[in-house]
């Protein structure tokens, strides 16, 4: 087998997986009542949840344009989950604050991934597990070295753990 091809095996497992974690994602919301809610309106609710709290931000994070965020966000308002705060000393700047009912969604939403996703892994068993666990902090660190400062505003926690995991163990 060629690079090339194995290439295009690594991705075509890797889409697959990505189909799979949209299945469980949809499968959540309508599980938890939330048929009104996209997927693409629960990924901004969660990145607000983490911490990435400015339309530029989720504009950056999702390489779309910010208008397109703003219709998403006026939804996501009309809907109770969200709230924008405007500045008061520079209007332009619009900060996103999710409301008790957005919160809720969130963590039931994630709850129940969770929940779903350690059946999937009880099946593969431990080894295969950990395997799964350090490949997929590798390909996350590689994501985050491609994308803008928002990946650092939303995922710096995990970025920096895999750094210093990865330190460590070439230190040993």
């Amino acid at each position: 087998m060629t690079r090339a091809e194995a290439l295009g095996d690594i991705e075509h497992s890797i889409l697959s997986a990505s189909k799979i974690m949209v299945n469980i994602l949809a499968e959540s919301l309508i599980h938890g009542g939330y048929e009104n809610v996209t997927v693409a309106q629960f990924r901004i609710l969660d990145m607000v949840y983490n911490g990435t709290d400015t339309p530029i931000d989720i504009a950056k994070m999702l390489d779309v344009s910010q208008p397109a965020i703003t219709g998403i966000l006026e939804k996501l308002e009309g809907k109770g989950l969200l709230t924008r705060l405007t500045n008061t000393d520079d209007r332009r700047r619009v900060a996103l604050l999710l409301t008790p009912d957005g919160i809720d969604l969130v963590e039931n939403v994630n709850d129940y991934r969770a929940k779903y996703l350690q059946k999937v892994l009880r099946k593969m068993g431990r080894e295969r597990t950990a395997q799964l666990q350090e490949s997929l902090g590798a390909f996350n660190l590689g994501y985050s070295q491609l994308k803008s400062k928002a990946v650092d505003v939303f995922a710096g926690r995990d970025i920096k753990r895999l750094e210093t995991k990865s330190s460590d163990k070439t230190e040993s």
